[in-house]
């Protein structure tokens, strides 16, 4: 079969239609994409320096995500801690109303005693968060990194609050207790069970009176070493929120960034697509001129 042979301007015409019709094409693209550059064909170089961008922003989000898991691992501990200052606090409060208390009394206060110290060993044990408790052991850490860097992270050690570990005497330093019964008696100086001593005595109740305040010194010494850790914890949570901050916008900064390389221009697209629309009916008319003409060298045969 034979071609078709178009005059040049016909042809001229014909392929600045087709040009136009492409670039509607790609513009109505660009506008329902939102994108103007989409794939490597669009703009190599743009496309990979948006790609890389993206891709540090979500490696930096998942760094965020563990940031805010370690936040809420110190919580946890900083929680089980006010929750130990208190329970402290009332084994304080029993040992002075023991000064005053009848031998029945202290014998229930002595219970008491022994049972708010058990509490606080439950709890020391109960306060893990993800498999992770800070707070039992000084062997446990928490390690968070905060990107690809090696150097770049945040070591939090423990801290060994199990009563073996957690009460202090008077003068400050760590006393062994390993079973809360004897807690008064062997660590904190009572020569025996409270509801033993008789303090209708004063040779006793002075005995009493001076292991009891001993007692409470010790208590004090122990609730401002839990206040000492606990404010270190405190502090670790601020640099974590800091650092969480600084990664969401830091991420958002990196988005934006790739955004700026591939996001079309949506009012300039629009403007485009009305012009190329225009110079589509111009074009079109443009080849129906052209097509007039060579109808009237055909007229020429008639």
């Amino acid at each position: 079969m034979a071609d078709i042979t178009l005059s040049s301007a016909v042809r001229s015409n014909l392929l600045a239609l087709q040009g136009t019709s492409g670039f509607i094409d790609r513009t109505q693209n660009r506008l329902s994409t939102g994108l103007s550059v989409a794939s490597p064909i669009d703009d190599a170089t743009k496309f990979f320096q948006a790609k890389s961008l993206s891709n540090r922003a979500t490696d930096l989000l998942e760094r965020k995500d563990a940031i805010d898991q370690g936040v809420n691992a110190l919580n946890t501990a900083l929680k089980a801690a006010d929750s130990m200052e208190d329970l402290v606090k009332q084994m304080k409060g029993v040992i002075d109303q023991a000064r005053s208390g009848d031998k029945t009394q202290r014998a229930a206060y002595n219970t008491q005693l022994t049972g708010l110290a058990d509490q606080i060993e439950k709890l020391v044990n109960d306060a893990s968060y993800q498999g992770l408790n800070l707070i039992n052991s000084t062997g446990s850490k928490l390690s968070v990194r905060f990107s690809d860097k090696s150097t770049s992270k945040l070591d939090v050690n423990g801290v060994n609050f199990q009563m073996s570990g957690f009460f202090k005497n008077d003068s400050g330093a760590v006393i062994t207790v390993g079973d809360s019964s004897k807690l008064l008696t062997a660590a904190f100086g009572f020569t025996a069970a409270i509801n033993t001593h008789d303090l209708d005595k004063a040779s006793e109740a002075a005995l009493f009176n001076a292991s009891a305040d001993k007692a409470i010194n010790a208590l004090d010494k122990t609730i401002s070493n839990l206040r000492s850790e606990a404010a270190k914890m405190a502090g670790n949570v601020a640099i974590l929120q800091v650092r969480s901050n600084f990664t969401q916008e830091y991420s958002n900064v990196l988005e934006s960034g790739a955004s700026q390389l591939t996001v079309a221009d949506l009012n300039e697209e629009g403007a485009n697509l009305l012009a190329l629309q225009t110079r589509q009916q111009m074009g079109i008319q443009a080849l129906s001129f052209a097509g007039q003409s060579e109808q009237a060298v055909l007229g020429l045969f008639r």
